[in-house]
């Protein structure tokens, strides 16, 4: 579960990911590093430096051995005059992992819980029957930067004495200073291509912080329209029932105008697509979409398959033909049950719908990329214990005889004007308006007056 905090030092805010597991943030504005643990939000260390452009963003998601992460967190450490990158990615059900960037080579790591013992020979580890050799001598690591989120308390200039173990494309790496316990984690090598394809954040950055924006000049009021006028004079006079239930009528009739006037009547565009469980990304496109109004909202529906315990990510990007400009959305399908001490529960829907606001006409594509995962949980109908001889117990057997892929079906419908029943509730609203009229003028004379007025 995410939270929100606010940067003591420069204001901004800040989304911690793993909240409840997270101690401590480096701040994305400023680089100042806090300590979420402590409910102030008190600053441990502040260094005011621009934040340098990552190879992989924070908000960065890819998937990886079978589990969607996102990169939360990075460190840049350096022995003598060596520098390379740690990533610290988050999954919600797989907790964390590390993604390491050296020399243009990426690394995944597992820390371990099942410690390695080193053997009697010297330079020589031995982790589940299998022995790893070091090539080198101990160095001392020390941490020159830190950006993002951490479950640690971390800080620029930590030292860490450390020594590598190899065994054909993996290793262990140990880590250790005095007063602390050794910490061990597994790295295996992974494809550049896989790395590629981990999705970066799109659009401006929401958490910046914006700055005051000055209030309108009262003395220019005769100035202002009808209905910044009825706003400013409304607001300066709230002991006025009566001016309050106007200013609702107002803002309620022109919201549904408005949204009425959006409401292009176009008929929708139908499209459908599969993606497999656990396997690879799916693209579909449904087009061509016709937008005839200006702006109008374009609200993307989707029906999937029956199916439990399962998930679903869909990425869109809205392209206009003429000008490739595109216009991003992401949503989510997820359908859960299972048993237990309380009975049976389930939660969650097949269908989902996305709306796009304020998109200028011409004729567009909507290209769909779905990803599907299962959920195992010991509580669920369906679950399925992890795979045995997987260290980590997040992908598949190797040499295993892969399974018939489960496959879920999407249907979409697209639909220029994201308010089709606009017409109708202006209807039921102006039908109801002499009744709110008349509950606002029986409220202000009650008010006045006494009861029996």
């Amino acid at each position: 579960m995410s939270r929100a905090i606010n940067c003591p030092s420069c204001g901004g805010s800040i989304e911690v990911k793993a909240a409840g597991y997270t101690v401590s943030v480096a701040c994305r504005h400023c680089g100042s590093v806090l300590d979420v643990a402590n409910p102030d939000v008190a600053v441990i260390a502040e260094y005011h430096q621009s934040v340098r452009q990552l190879p992989l963003p924070l908000g960065s998601r890819g998937t990886l051995f079978g589990t969607q992460w996102e990169v939360i967190g990075f460190l840049e450490r350096q022995a003598g005059d060596y520098r390379w990158g740690e990533y610290l990615l988050f999954n919600p059900y797989a907790g964390y992992r590390w993604l390491v960037h050296s020399d243009g080579q990426w690394q995944f790591g597992t820390m371990l819980t099942d410690l390695p013992r080193e053997t009697g020979r010297w330079g020589e580890a031995a982790w589940r029957g299998e022995v790893y050799r070091g090539e080198d001598e101990p160095v001392t690591i020390i941490t020159a930067r830190v950006i993002g989120e951490f479950y640690w308390r971390v800080r620029a200039g930590e030292m860490w004495v450390a020594r590598s173990y190899e065994r054909g494309g993996a290793s262990l790496s140990r880590e250790w200073r005095e007063g602390e316990e050794v910490q061990w984690t597994h790295l295996v090598g992974v494809p550049g291509r896989l790395i590629d394809a981990f999705v970066r954040p799109q659009g401006p950055d929401l958490a910046r912080p914006e700055p005051a924006r000055p209030r309108p000049d009262t003395s220019q009021s005769g100035q202002l329209g009808f209905f910044a006028r009825l706003w400013q004079e409304a607001a300066e006079r709230r002991t006025s029932l009566w001016h309050m239930a106007m200013l609702l009528l107002v803002t309620v009739f022109a919201a549904l105008l408005l949204l009425s006037a959006l409401t292009s009547g176009a008929d929708g565009v139908r499209g459908q697509g599969q993606v497999a469980v656990d396997g690879p990304t799916a693209r579909i496109t449904v087009g061509p979409i016709h937008l005839a109004a200006a702006h109008q909202f374009v609200t993307v529906k989707v029906a999937a398959s029956d199916f439990t315990n399962r998930w679903v990510d869909l990425d869109y990007l809205l392209v206009n033909r003429a000008t490739q400009a595109t216009i991003p959305a992401s949503a989510t399908i997820e359908y859960y049950a299972g048993r237990d001490s309380d009975g049976s529960w389930a939660e969650g829907s097949h269908h989902t719908s996305t709306r796009f606001s304020q998109v200028p006409a011409g004729d567009y594509d909507l290209l769909v990329e779905a990803e599907a995962k299962r959920w195992n949980d010991p509580s669920a109908y369906n679950y399925t214990p992890p795979m045995p001889d997987n260290p980590w117990g997040i992908g598949g057997v190797a040499n295993a005889a892969a399974p018939e892929a489960e496959v879920i079906s999407l249907g979409f419908l697209v639909e220029p004007g994201g308010f089709p029943m606009g017409l109708w509730w202006l209807i039921v609203a102006l039908a109801a308006a002499p009744w709110a009229v008349f509950y606002a003028y029986r409220a202000s004379k009650t008010a006045v007056y006494g009861e029996d007025s």
